[in-house]
């Protein structure tokens, strides 16, 4: 016999909810009333203009309307004609402008634009950057000194026995890359191989021209050890 069934949803529903929109709908919305229930009587015919909207009966209006031009002068307001006066006009109005308080003078804003300095680099930041780099040339002084200081005290002096087997054997390393260089290269460079290996025997033989002249200069040699 399988388990009795229980709804997962609250049993506890309000009875509004069971007219299942029952009240949303219009009473004989499909087909109508009846027969013989939507008869007229002979009183109740349609007249002329029935069902036309009625305008409300016209009140006097709360607010009076607003006048955009002045009324007709009547008669008895006439202009007065003729009168003078004695008033210095002048004089009034030099003590008029002696005695009124002075107008102060706008503040313009500043023109940045127009300022001699624009567009161009800050004073201060020309002396930050001077500074920045005098430190940094400091600081690589001091680790090229220190450099220094440590190659010179762990230097040692190359024996001369040493020296001359080197400098003997740099000669045969040249003689050898020189013999290449002038036999088995091809006199027409055509292809991009022959012009490497070319500019390589080139700087070969320019390496060894070097050392041997370093190593003929003089008798003492320092050599720093490789740890």
């Amino acid at each position: 016999k399988p388990a009795l069934y229980r709804s997962r949803t609250d049993g506890k529903v309000a009875p509004g909810q069971f007219e299942l929109g029952v009240k949303s709908k219009k009473e004989h919305a499909t087909f109508g009333k009846p027969n013989g229930t939507a008869m007229h009587t002979p009183t109740t015919f349609t007249r002329a203009h029935e069902k036309e909207p009625v305008l409300p009966e016209p009140t006097k209006p709360t607010t009076s309307k607003f006048k955009t031009k002045p009324s007709v002068p009547k008669v008895t307001e006439k202009p007065v004609m003729g009168l003078t006066s004695n008033k210095n006009f002048v004089t009034a109005n030099a003590v008029e402008n002696i005695l009124a308080k002075p107008q102060k003078v706008p503040v313009e804003e500043p023109r940045f634009t127009e300022r001699k300095d624009f567009g161009k680099v800050p004073t201060y930041l020309k002396k930050v950057k001077a500074k920045v780099a005098q430190e940094t040339e400091y600081v690589r002084q001091y680790i090229q000194q220190r450099e220094m200081d440590q190659t010179q005290s762990n230097a040692q002096e190359m024996p001369e026995y040493e020296r001359q087997e080197l400098l003997d054997h740099l000669k045969t390393k040249w003689a050898e890359v020189n013999k290449v260089y002038q036999t088995k290269l091809s006199f027409v460079l055509d292809t991009p191989a022959k012009k490497t290996r070319k500019e390589s025997l080139e700087r070969q033989l320019q390496e060894i021209e070097k050392d041997i002249e370093l190593l003929s200069k003089g008798s003492t040699v320092l050599v720093v050890p490789d740890y």
